[in-house]
């Protein structure tokens, strides 16, 4: 059966084969009669040529006679020959139509035909092989000496078949079609197999033992690292996604993560040799990402047993670390040396990926050995390669990740929990081998950072952007850890341990200040960025020993203080970092707050004076101060940030007090009311104008963007909130206060006076729409406050439209259209005002339609009487009014010279 497939199969290769022959036969004859053509023509170019040239007398001779050598007398000396340059005419060219063109671009037919059929057959030769293994497996059909005998005897003939290939490929090519690579597909499908067979050998049937199966793949992998070397990326490519997929492929009951570890490590070797050989980096990355991915797997093979994933992963960031972040780098100094960005993101994920593995439990003991390995792996490939220094930093970020996801302990005389999956009742969320988790966070950062600052040292010529990833390392990175300790260990309470620990790296970060500052002068802008990242390091050390003796909400409080002290420090010192620092600090003290908007987890405590006022206000003034002290030397992104973080912790402080005296010591409560979006418009009004006036002063980014914010959030909640969603007429909500000094007056009357003044402040700032759409919510607001007014005092606190209106309430209502038109008219009058004169003249034409409408209809007696008696005294006032100011203007004649 085995021979009849082969025989079907090698019937239709047979037919391809002699199509090919033949097509490039006769496609080599084409080619070799177009250069005949084109022979002929030029020679027929060149004797026409130099017949034109040729003296008369030899233009006259036949072509004959110019082909022969002329007889000269025996008593004249011979003829002195011409230079060739004034006898012979330099070949002309021919026109690119002479000759067939040959297409730069394939169309779609040629590019499936000639390119992607052959990679393609060349995987499915490869899928093709282990899948004729798997299915010999499946029916019982050969012993397993068998299988991996023929599998063998398979990859060789694919490998010879690839080698016989390349030695004869040029006169194989086909004239105007790319070439399509055979012989590198059919050797990577080859080596596909070999890999697959030495695997199942060792790992399936246990044919040959660890030693052997170490022995033939390192002869695998040395043999396909050759013939990449000679055939070209294709093979590369192609035996890596191979070899790769060939454990998924062959499957066993029983699986040997060891054996897959081993595997790998033979896998990813050649490929980095040969990348590095031939410079295929993209070869490398893949590489490193294939092993990435497969440390999943591995872990996941035996959850009780993650030594082989350890182990994995060791030995994988270690080669990913040397061929992609030392080797190719080896020579490159400092003052040349440039971010790599796709190896320190694949270094990256290896730190993650080890962080990951570190939190199982079955880790155990061997789990401060995994870290120290990998730290120690990615610091040393930081800090002796510039191109790599994002490694010192990853470094930094295994430890912190390994101290967050540190098993826990369970209850007593349990075994330990993992931190994120807990089964039972936590007595602690103290890590388990406390001893141990203090020894890993108190030496690995230290050691990272003094490294990390001692490169620095060392190297005065060194990029900015690296030194930036070492002073990350050494600063950011002992910081986190202890910040990560302490939530593990103390859980946010207040510690003096923990407090006298901070000061002890304070003092640390005093003396590393000190150091490099002696050293400034020897070093280049890298120690100036060190000494103002120390600086601002010992600024934040002793914060966070503030906030470990104190109440948690001293953190935020703390971490403001820093930043005022750190802008400071930089308006005395001059140092460029430390204006960084203040931008950092401020934006996680940002993050703080949106992480627990009510500073310590619960009830902020009085109504006024709580912690609210600290943790919002302390913040608000520092970078208020802050930003003045930078200001100093210059108004930069730095300098707007700390003044836009001021604003934003200001309107915070006022929005959550206003909440937390609304709803009883909640700030957080889902509930609101008139009252409070009242309130909150009037806060964002306020904001507006004064950010307007602001920006009238002094034109800048900062106060232009956020008078636009602040307006655009008083209008949605004036026009969506106060007007329509929480307007007592269109609900059951009551009224709550007096008949005139009520919540009317702080959610309408106070807000409808803030947005007239910030229409005023607009009018020489701002486009006019901006003015106008002011002075609109104004005049809208003002009206509501009115309305609601009126319908309070004719239907008491519950002023809903169900209720109906009487005869005093809509002669109310007419009465304060007319008293709002004259104040407006008299306002548009004294200030000049042409909006609000041609407001008052609406709401007239408001009150003279609401009379001979709704009046006319609805009143009676001496109230329609009073309604037309007084809407036409207005009237007639008015036009008096009108006249006299027309009579008091001088005429154009009198103007007129």
């Amino acid at each position: 059966m085995v021979l009849l497939a082969l025989l079907a199969l090698g019937i239709p290769i047979c037919a391809i084969a002699g199509l090919v022959l033949g097509l490039s036969a006769r496609s080599r004859l084409d080619v070799l009669s177009r250069r005949l053509a084109v022979l002929e023509s030029e020679l027929r170019a060149i004797r026409e040529q130099a017949t034109r040239d040729a003296p008369p007398a030899a233009q006259a001779s036949s072509p004959e006679i110019l082909d022969e050598e002329p007889i000269a007398p025996e008593a004249s000396p011979p003829p002195t020959p011409e230079p060739i340059a004034q006898t012979t005419a330099p070949v002309p060219v021919i026109p690119a139509a002479a000759a067939r063109p040959v297409r730069d671009r394939q169309d779609l037919e040629e590019t499936i035909g000639s390119r992607w059929a052959i990679w393609v057959g060349g995987v499915a030769l490869a899928l093709g092989g282990i899948f004729l293994v798997r299915y010999s497996i499946e029916q019982n059909l050969l012993s397993p000496a068998t299988r991996i005998a023929l599998g063998g005897l398979f990859a060789l003939a694919l490998i010879g078949a690839g080698e016989w290939l390349r030695r004869r490929e040029r006169s194989f090519a086909l004239p105007g079609i790319p070439n399509a690579n055979v012989p590198s597909i059919l050797t990577a499908a080859g080596t596909c197999t070999a890999f697959a067979s030495a695997y199942a050998a060792y790992a399936l049937y246990s044919l040959i033992g660890p030693a052997t199966a170490f022995v033939l793949l390192g002869v695998i992998a040395v043999l396909t690292m050759i013939a990449a070397m000679l055939h070209g990326p294709a093979l590369a490519a192609l035996g890596l996604l191979a070899a790769m997929a060939s454990p998924l492929l062959v499957s066993s009951d029983k699986p040997q993560p060891w054996a897959l570890v081993i595997y790998l490590a033979f896998v990813v070797l050649p490929a980095y040799g040969v990348a590095r050989l031939r410079l295929w980096r993209r070869l490398a990355l893949a590489a490193a990402i294939g092993a990435l991915i497969w440390a999943l797997p591995v872990f996941l093979m035996e959850p009780s047993d993650v030594m082989p994933a350890m182990v994995h992963l060791v030995l994988q960031t270690a080669l990913a670390a040397f061929f992609l972040g030392a080797e190719p780098y080896r020579h490159v100094p400092d003052p040349e040396a440039r971010t790599d960005w796709a190896a320190s993101a694949v270094l990256l994920a290896f730190a993650l990926a080890a962080v990951i593995v570190s939190a199982s439990i079955a880790a155990g003991e061997g789990r401060p050995v995994l870290l120290a390995a990998i730290a120690l792996v990615l610091l040393a490939t930081g800090i002796r390669f510039a191109p790599a220094a994002p490694a010192a930093a990853w470094a930094a970020l295994t430890a912190i990740g390994t101290l967050l996801v540190w098993p826990i302990e369970a209850e007593i005389g349990g075994n330990p929990e993992n931190l994120f999956y807990q089964s039972g009742d936590i007595f602690a969320v103290r890590p388990h081998s406390l001893g141990l988790y203090l020894a890993v966070a108190f030496a690995l950062p230290p050691i990272i950072a003094g490294i990390s600052l001692l490169r620095l040292a060392r190297s005065p010529h060194l990029r900015l952007p690296a030194a930036a990833w070492y002073v990350g390392a050494a600063t950011t990175g002992p910081l986190l850890a202890l910040v990560a300790s302490y939530w593990r260990i103390a859980e946010f309470e207040r510690s003096l341990s923990f407090s006298l620990v901070a000061g002890g790296l304070a003092l640390a970060f005093v003396t590393a200040t000190s150091w490099l500052a002696r050293r400034q002068g020897e070093n280049g802008p890298s120690a100036h960025l060190a000494l103002g990242a120390t600086a601002s390091a010992v600024l934040a050390a002793l914060s966070l020993g503030l906030t470990f003796a104190l109440d948690r909400g001293m953190l935020t409080v703390a971490f403001a203080l820093t930043a005022l002290g750190t802008a400071w420090i930089a308006d005395r010192v001059a140092i460029p970092a430390l204006r960084y620092a203040v931008g950092a600090i401020g934006l996680v003290i940002l993050g703080r707050l949106i992480w627990d908007p009510t500073i310590v987890g619960g009830d902020p405590g009085p109504l006024l004076f709580n912690w609210l006022l600290w943790g919002y206000g302390v913040p608000a003034l520092s970078f208020l101060l802050a930003s003045r002290l930078m200001e100093r030397t210059g108004r930069d992104r730095i300098v707007r940030l700390a003044e836009s973080l001021s604003i934003v912790f200001g309107a915070f402080l006022i929005f959550f007090e206003i909440r937390h005296v609304l709803w009883m010591g909640d700030p957080l409560a889902a509930t609101t009311d008139l009252l409070e979006v009242g309130l909150i418009a009037t806060e964002s009004l306020v904001f507006a104008i004064l950010l307007t006036r602001l920006d009238l002063r002094r034109a800048d980014p900062v106060y232009r963007w956020g008078s636009l914010i602040f307006k655009l959030l008083s209008l949605a909640l004036c026009a969506g909130g106060l007007l329509i969603v929480e307007n007592p007429l269109f609900g059951n909500d009551e009224i709550s206060g007096g008949t005139f000094f009520n919540v009317l007056i702080l959610a309408y009357l106070m807000p409808s006076l803030l947005a007239g003044a910030l229409a005023l402040v607009e009018r020489e700032a701002r486009p006019r729409f901006y003015s106008l759409s002011s002075a609109v919510l104004s005049l809208l607001l003002f009206s509501g406050f009115v309305a609601l007014e009126i319908r309070l005092f004719f239907q008491g606190p519950e002023p809903g439209l169900w209720r109906g209106f009487t005869q005093g309430e809509q002669w109310g209502y007419s009465v304060a259209l007319l008293v709002t038109g004259i104040a407006l008219l008299g306002f548009g009058l004294l200030r000049g005002n042409r909006f609000a004169r041609l407001a008052s003249a609406v709401y007239l034409v408001l009150a003279v339609l609401k009379v001979f409408i709704i009046d006319l209809a609805n009143l009676e007696g001496v109230m329609r009487a009073l309604s037309f008696i007084g809407l036409g005294l207005v009237l007639i006032g008015i036009g008096l009014v009108y006249q006299r100011l027309l009579a008091q203007r001088p005429s154009h004649a009198a103007l007129s010279p």
